[in-house]
C-alpha cells in the first residue's frame, strides 16, 4: 500500500465524493469551495491517482487548530490512513507557532470513535481542569 500525504490538492468535487462514500450528506459546491479556502490546510491521503482520506484544519493559525473533517473511504480503513492523517496535521499545526509554545489541537469526534483518537493522544471531555465541550446548532 503506498499512500503519499498531500497538501493543498483537496478539491471541491474530491470533499464530496470522500463524503459521499463515507454516507455522509451531500453540501452546497458553494459552500464546499468557501470551506476549503478557508481552512487553515488540508492533508490528502492518497494512492496512485485516488484520494482515499482526507483532513481538514480549520482555526486562527495561533492559539485555534480544529480537526473538522477527517475523512476515510470505507474501503481503505484499518491500514492506519486515518492515523496518519491525524498525526500530519497536529504535526502541521506545531509548524504555525513558535518552537517551545503549546499547541493545543481540538475536535469532535463521530459518536464511539473516541478510543481512536485517545489512541492518538487526545483527552476526552470533560476532564479535570476541562469542561465538556459544546455545541450551538440552528437552522
Amino acid at each position: 500500500m503506498d499512500i503519499y500525504i498531500r497538501e493543498g490538492i483537496l478539491t471541491p468535487d474530491t470533499f464530496a465524493g470522500l463524503r459521499a462514500a463515507c454516507g455522509m450528506p451531500e453540501l452546497e459546491p458553494e459552500l464546499v469551495k468557501r470551506a476549503i479556502a478557508s481552512s487553515l490546510f488540508t492533508l490528502s491521503a492518497v494512492n496512485g491517482s485516488r484520494t482515499v482520506g482526507m483532513v481538514r484544519m480549520v482555526g486562527d493559525g495561533a492559539f485555534v487548530f480544529l480537526i473538522y473533517d477527517l475523512l476515510v473511504v470505507p474501503l481503505w480503513r484499518r491500514r492506519g490512513i486515518g492515523s496518519l492523517l491525524v498525526e500530519k496535521a497536529v504535526g502541521r499545526a506545531r509548524a504555525f507557532v513558535p518552537p517551545g509554545r503549546a499547541v493545543v489541537v481540538s475536535l469532535f469526534s463521530v459518536d464511539g470513535r473516541e478510543g481512536f483518537y485517545a489512541r492518538l493522544g487526545f483527552t476526552e471531555l470533560p476532564a479535570p481542569g476541562m469542561g465538556a465541550g459544546m455545541q450551538y446548532f440552528c437552522l
